[in-house]
């Protein structure tokens, strides 16, 4: 304990060190003095014209905790609503719903009340609803060793049906509340290996069969009520269809194969193909399959949240949970977007937890004075809102050096690009950056650093205009870190 305290002294005034060196904003080069020439370089070159898919902008879930957000004052409930739709710059919100509006309409009210109050700040966001809790009415208990579950009744001849005539109602309970549902993300998480879970769709347990037939038979169904005059009289869109939800990529895969294999119908139906990265999430190659396999389809990462599935191992080293877990939420996201993701989605808008909680973005105790972002949020609100939404994610060569990771974005033809840059090292680094054009190198005009790391939250650290356009651009970064990097190129 004694030497772990020591430990933790040595570091905090290591990175006070760091902090109050970086936060030169004159531009002015570095003195001998300065952490910058004794930290290890690393080159990265930025290709800005090798434009890739376009990242649409994040998401969130508002499920779990909306209670909490609404025990809050109405000036705090704003504020959140802030944070999470206009600073984040938020395009999707997501919901899990297990009943029908006529079981609470007060519930209904709530949520969609939220997702107006978030649309104020930010009119183009758009409403996932989720259709896999199904009510009370479309199941009944099964045995399996001995334990009694529920399961969606399969055995029931009109189950789709009556599956399709929920989500209806639920589509038609917001929109007359004023919220138009975007998608339908058919199932959640089928792929997870628990009796439960794997007995949930009915049919005895075969779940990729009965999740296929949910897609087979339930969303025509629904399709078909929404086009039907007689039934549908306020003209509500139909949503777009997403699926597979699972919690891994590599059940995504597994039921891409099984749907092209024996329910192609099924495959041609889904719009958005999405998984989840709470197991194997920091696996590239995995998402680069997913992208081989998706049919030109977009993907999606429809929920997750840090501390899982990433591809870190902070073993030893001195570190927060709170830093941990922004980091693990850098590798996550630069895992799947670097690999053809075009959304990344969180698990909660929020959780009561005062202390470090990964499950949401913002801290929300009951009747809390006001809301608390996680660090983690910082690390979220960099990589999905630096940019503008819809910029493409741009290709780039980073110098082979262990425990470092990029992600770079820019709108097409804005003389503007983003580069992310995460260093899970415990030593500073510098960054020597330089951008390709199609007619050779780019001038740099000037950057600005934005950074989390033990001692920052989001924090703006430089803010450098050259005096003359640069060939390149020498950035410090401090050791476990997120930093982005605004490049503003030369005409």
């Amino acid at each position: 304990m004694y030497n772990k305290k020591i430990k933790s002294i040595i570091t905090l005034i290591s990175l006070v060190g760091l902090a109050s060196c970086s936060r030169d904003k004159t531009g002015a080069p570095a003195k001998p003095t300065d952490p910058v020439i004794n930290a290890e370089k690393q080159n990265l070159v930025l290709n800005s014209e090798d434009y890739k898919q376009e990242f649409l902008g994040g998401g969130v879930s508002i499920g779990l905790f909306l209670g909490h957000h609404y025990s809050m004052s109405a000036t705090a409930q704003d504020q959140a609503v802030r944070l999470i739709a206009k600073d984040c710059n938020m395009q999707y919100l997501q919901d899990y719903i297990e009943i029908y509006p006529a079981d609470d309409p007060e519930y209904f009210d709530r949520r969609a009340n939220y997702i107006k109050a978030a649309k104020a700040y930010q009119p183009d966001l758009k409403f996932s609803l989720v259709g896999n809790k199904f009510p009370a009415d479309l199941m009944h208990d099964i045995v399996v060793n001995g334990e009694t579950l529920q399961a969606l009744n399969t055995d029931d001849p009109a189950i789709y049906d009556k599956v399709a005539n929920w989500w209806y109602k639920m589509t038609e309970g917001f929109y007359q509340r004023g919220v138009a549902t975007d998608i339908l993300n058919v199932v959640n998480e089928p792929d997870l290996d628990r009796t439960f879970r794997k007995n949930h769709y009915g049919l005895a347990g075969d779940t990729k069969e009965a999740v296929a037939r949910v897609f087979k038979y339930a969303v025509p169904k629904y399709k078909a009520m929404l086009a039907n005059p007689s039934i549908s009289t306020l003209n509500m869109k139909t949503p777009l269809i997403m699926g597979p939800s699972t919690i891994s990529p590599v059940g995504c895969l597994d039921y891409i194969q099984y749907f092209k294999t024996n329910h192609p119908d099924v495959w041609k139906g889904i719009d958005i193909v999405s998984t989840h990265q709470y197991e194997n999430g920091g696996r590239p190659e995995l998402f680069q399959t997913i992208m081989s396999q998706a049919d030109g389809k977009p993907i999606y990462q429809s929920e997750t949240h840090a501390l899982m599935g990433d591809a870190l191992n902070f073993n030893g080293v001195f570190i927060s949970k709170a830093l941990n877990a922004a980091l693990s939420l850098s590798n996550l996201f630069c895992t799947a977007v670097n690999n053809g993701v075009s959304s990344w989605w969180y698990f909660e808008t929020n959780y009561p937890n005062v202390e470090v909680h990964p499950g949401g973005l913002l801290s929300i105790p009951w009747a809390a004075q006001e809301p608390i972002p996680y660090k983690h949020y910082y690390a979220f609100k960099q990589l999905t809102s630096a940019q503008p939404a819809s910029s493409n994610v741009i290709g780039y060569v980073l110098e082979n050096k262990p425990n470092t990771q990029v992600i770079a974005f820019r709108k097409k033809n804005q003389n503007v690009i983003y580069a992310d840059y995460s260093n899970y090292n415990t030593k500073p680094m510098n960054v020597s950056i330089t951008v390709k054009g199609t007619n050779g190198n780019r001038k740099i005009a000037g950057y600005t650093l934005t950074t989390t790391s033990e001692l920052d939250n989001g924090a703006l650290l430089k803010d450098t205009t050259f005096a003359s356009p640069q060939d390149a651009a020498v950035i410090f970064t401090k050791n476990l870190s997120l930093n982005t990097i605004k490049l503003n190129l030369a005409n």
